[in-house]
C-alpha cells in the first residue's frame, strides 16, 4: 500500500470520528467554525495593530479554539444519552459559542477602530444568554 493511500485513509477515519462526535455538520456547525475562524483572525489583526503580536499567545488562543469543540462533543452526547432526537444540548451549546466568538470578534473589532453595530452587539449576548449585559453597556455608552 502506497504512503499517500495510507495517509488519506487515516485522515479520511479522522475525520469521519470527528464528524460523529460532533453530531454532524449543518449550517449551525459552519457558522460557528467560520466565527470561531473570524476571532482568531481578528485576534490576530488587533494584536499586530497595537504591536502586542506573541506567537506564545496566538499558539495558545488556537489551542483554546480547538478545546471549544470539545463542549460541542459533550452537548451531542448528552443529547444521545438522554434521547434528544432534536439534537437541543447540541444546538444550544453552538449558538452560545457564536455569541461568545461573535462578542470577541467584536471586540476585536473595536480595538481596531471599527465601529460596533448595537443591534449585532445585542443579539450576540441574547445569544449568549446575557441581555442583562446589553443593557449595562448601553447604560455605559
Amino acid at each position: 500500500m502506497h504512503r499517500d493511500t495510507v495517509f488519506m485513509v487515516l485522515f479520511g477515519w479522522l475525520l469521519s470520528a470527528v464528524v460523529y462526535l460532533v453530531g454532524g455538520i449543518d449550517h449551525l456547525f459552519i457558522a460557528v467554525t467560520i466565527f470561531v475562524g473570524l476571532d482568531y483572525i481578528t485576534g490576530v489583526l488587533s494584536a499586530w495593530y497595537r504591536k502586542e503580536l506573541s506567537s506564545r499567545v496566538g499558539w495558545w488562543g488556537l489551542a483554546r479554539k480547538s478545546l471549544t469543540f470539545v463542549f460541542v462533543i459533550i452537548a451531542h452526547q448528552l443529547d444521545m444519552v438522554a434521547g434528544n432526537s432534536n439534537d437541543f444540548m447540541r444546538d444550544a451549546m453552538l449558538m452560545f459559542i457564536i455569541g461568545t466568538e461573535g462578542i470577541s470578534i467584536l471586540e476585536n473589532m473595536g480595538k481596531l477602530g471599527l465601529p460596533v453595530p448595537k443591534f449585532i452587539t445585542s443579539a450576540l449576548f441574547k445569544l449568549r444568554g446575557n441581555e442583562d449585559q446589553v443593557e449595562d453597556k448601553e447604560k455605559m455608552s
